[in-house]
């Protein structure tokens, strides 16, 4: 018995000395992404350190997974540990550009669904999906990336284009069209969003940033400090019993969230 438990504890230490030396976050970084990122846990947060994973290294993660709808899991983790200085490069994976935009984190406004990803690191894929009323396609060749959602029952189209120079995107349903367009050279960039219930429209262009791990981590503080001040204007507005108080953020906006799918359950079981 004491053979397999000293078996077990050296394979351990084996797989997170070959994925790297083991990060600590301070409790300031732990409060920082469970208060940005929906379901994400101390537990979480103390395995990816463990892993060799940064604060800056796990904002840029957890901005990847929120923005795509991915799920987070062991498998995930450990192929993003071992590439860890390539991470900036994965944002293909995901299906999205590799720039922010020029004021703030590129947050889309689409509801999410189910959906296929191809598995990360990879140079050549080719996946087709058919279903009742569509089908789904996904192709990788190098860093080029390509994806196509058809879904007639619905009425959802999504089409993703990802090649060296440029970055495209595409939505539409019943209720909404999102366009992202960006030349990678220049930077550039032009957002548009429709509301076809309301008829609300977006427009946005800029030069934006290019995507790493500093920028997404002190857009994040940004976006902690921002909710903490809102919950503080709230108790503030509570305790003078102002019944007429209105956020004026309280828009189509509202929807657009940090929400992150995380599977690490297994681990702490």
């Amino acid at each position: 018995m004491l053979k397999k438990i000293t078996v077990l504890t050296l394979l351990t230490v084996l797989i997170f000395s070959s994925l790297g030396a083991a990060e600590e976050l301070d409790d300031f970084d732990k409060s920082l992404f469970i208060r940005v990122f929906k379901d994400v846990g101390s537990d979480d947060l103390d395995y990816m350190a463990r892993l060799g994973l940064s604060s800056k290294d796990i904002s840029l993660v957890l901005y990847y997974y929120s923005s795509s709808g991915r799920r987070l899991d062991e498998d995930d983790l450990r192929e993003i540990a071992r590439n860890r200085e390539r991470i900036r490069n994965f944002h293909r994976y995901f299906g999205i550009p590799h720039i922010i935009f020029d004021d703030e984190l590129i947050r889309f406004r689409h509801p999410r669904r189910d959906r296929h990803y191809p598995p990360l690191n990879i140079k050549k894929y080719d996946k087709k999906y058919r279903f009742q009323g569509g089908s789904e396609e996904i192709k990788i060749r190098g860093n080029n990336y390509e994806y196509k959602y058809n879904n007639r029952i619905s009425d959802i189209e999504e089409e993703i284009e990802i090649k060296e120079k440029k970055y495209e995107y595409y939505y539409k349903d019943r209720n909404m069209i999102e366009m992202l367009n960006v030349h990678y050279g220049s930077r550039k960039y032009q957002y548009y969003y429709k509301n076809l219930n309301t008829g609300r429209v977006i427009n946005k262009e800029g030069r934006g940033r290019v995507l790493d791990r500093d920028v997404v981590y002190e857009e994040i503080k940004e976006e902690y400090y921002e909710l903490e001040e809102k919950d503080k204007d709230h108790k503030d507005k509570d305790d003078d019993n102002d019944d007429d108080y209105e956020d004026d953020d309280d828009d189509d906006d509202s929807s657009i969230s940090f929400k992150i799918e995380i599977d690490l359950s297994d681990l702490f079981d």
